[in-house]
């Protein structure tokens, strides 16, 4: 990392964040916290792309174990994201941040198809872009998709925005001596099949230099203090 920051990144933030302390569905108080840290960082003159996941609404896996067949569950996960983009851009919106959503497939004139230039446009005008919809296709995860909206809006850093302090050996929840990495190499993720994200966006993001950092979205000012260059969370690189 060097002293002045990062300039343009890339912000993936869990569906499950949006709910706060719920099981599922939308905990407002939480998403205007969130959109507040966007709006912090954003304050200081940094570019930043979002990926939002919809695990609070639908997963997957959740629609296929009611008989669903798996490439339309995926599909269905993918319209979660959706509605996730829409609640955050409304919350950055308050928070004083002009907010675009822009989806991998065509839902409707109130979300805008992704086109990459538009996007870029969009960034390098002071505008947050929100980007929903994963990539478009089934059999891909929320991670994947922000790996590859990072290549493409040039981000020079990606942020997973988790619900823990960064990487571990293992599960820091259920393994009270999980070993917390401060920085690890992609191919050592890789190699121990860590599940903190998934080995295509490792492999995309490896291949193209550009970093990741992983934190605690949940803990005030870290997405500030990542794009400023702060040794925070665990560095992939």
């Amino acid at each position: 990392m060097n002293s002045a920051g990062y300039r343009r990144a890339l912000l993936k933030i869990s569906g499950e964040a949006f709910a706060g302390d719920h099981d599922h569905g939308w905990d407002t108080a939480k998403i205007a916290w969130i959109a507040e840290q966007i709006a912090r960082a954003h304050s200081d003159g940094r570019q930043i792309g979002i990926v939002v996941g919809g695990g609070n609404i639908l997963r997957g896996s959740d629609a296929a174990s009611l008989g669903v067949p798996v490439l339309v569950a995926d599909q269905m996960g993918m319209i979660a994201t959706v509605l996730n983009a829409m609640a955050l851009r409304s919350a950055l919106e308050v928070a004083g941040v002009t907010a675009y959503v822009m989806c991998a497939f065509p839902v409707g004139n109130y979300v805008q198809v992704f086109d990459m230039e538009k996007a870029l446009d969009y960034i390098e005008g002071g505008h947050v872009v929100i980007f929903a919809g994963g990539t478009g296709n089934p059999c891909f995860t929320t991670d994947s998709a922000a790996a590859l909206r990072a290549v493409e809006i040039n981000a020079e850093i990606m942020i997973k925005a988790t619900q823990v302090r960064g990487v571990f050996d293992k599960d820091p929840k259920e393994n009270p001596d999980a070993v917390f990495f401060e920085k690890i190499s992609p191919e050592e993720v890789l190699a121990r099949r860590l599940g903190v994200i998934d080995a295509t966006s490792i492999e995309i993001l490896g291949r193209k230099k550009i970093p990741v950092v992983v934190l605690s979205l949940h803990e005030d000012g870290n997405i500030v203090r990542a794009l400023s260059g702060e040794k925070i969370g665990t560095v992939i690189a």
